[in-house]
């Protein structure tokens, strides 16, 4: 099986800090991986999804992709390899556009043309690949974001990075400022389309139930390190108990 990506002795330090960020880590993921990052707060989960998305500089160490040097591909080409979706909606959404503008303005970084708001053929593609990440959205086309619920953003932003689907998508705790309900419902719409794309992904998450139930590896981390792997055969056995053993 062939490397998508490898982290390769990766360190993170940041002065004055009396430990580093990440220590050491070394781990491969491979074409279709759906892995999640397990850890309490301040374990460097995130960090290591900064580094690989380019917000972060490795202090040591290094990031291939495709077996190539990460650091060596533009920031076109690395942007739209690997996409980042995290908790915050300002992240990834326009919030004072409407809906539909959203959608208009990340067209028009990938096929660069005059877009018209009253183009029909557009209008009705948008509404009608929306309803399948959240029936309302499809209704809403011509709200401000900034008056959608929690749910709904989250759900708007998922749809806009799979309406051109990266190599790999990096999950920073996306969920974890919704209620449950949205929370498991943003969660299993997430996992259906990454299913449907056949896409990499990398999650990071501390709810050990989302970590029971997603994903075919997972990766625990602790202080900075690589405290566990657990793999595929592993995985489908694993509870909560192994779990919270594993990083905690």
């Amino acid at each position: 099986m062939n490397s998508l990506l490898e982290l390769e002795n990766i360190f993170l330090e940041i002065p004055k800090c009396d430990a580093p960020i990440l220590n050491r880590i070394n781990y491969t993921v491979y074409a279709g991986d759906f892995i999640v990052i397990l850890g309490s707060n301040g374990s460097g989960k995130s960090s290591l999804l900064k580094l690989i998305d380019g917000r972060y500089s490795a202090t040591a160490g290094q990031i291939v992709l495709d077996g190539k040097l990460l650091r060596n591909y533009s920031s076109k080409k690395s942007s739209r390899a690997i996409k980042t979706l995290t908790q915050n909606c300002h992240d990834a959404l326009f919030i004072s556009m409407t809906v539909l503008e959203n959608y208009l303005l990340v067209k028009q970084q990938y096929e660069p043309k005059l877009f018209s708001l009253q183009n029909k053929r557009e209008r009705k593609f948008f509404q009608e690949y929306l309803a399948q990440f959240n029936v309302k959205l499809s209704d809403k086309m011509d709200q401000v974001v900034a008056n959608l619920s929690g749910g709904e953003k989250q759900a708007l932003a998922l749809a806009l990075i799979m309406l051109y689907p990266p190599r790999i998508l990096l999950l920073d705790e996306h969920t974890s400022a919704l209620d449950p309900s949205s929370a498991e419902n943003l969660m299993r719409l997430t996992d259906k389309m990454i299913k449907q794309q056949h896409m990499t992904c990398l999650l990071t998450t501390h709810d050990l139930a989302i970590a029971e139930q997603y994903g075919n590896r997972i990766v625990a981390l602790k202080n900075g390190r690589v405290h566990q792997q657990i793999e595929r055969e592993e995985k489908i056995q694993a509870n909560q108990a192994l779990l919270l053993a594993a990083c905690y």
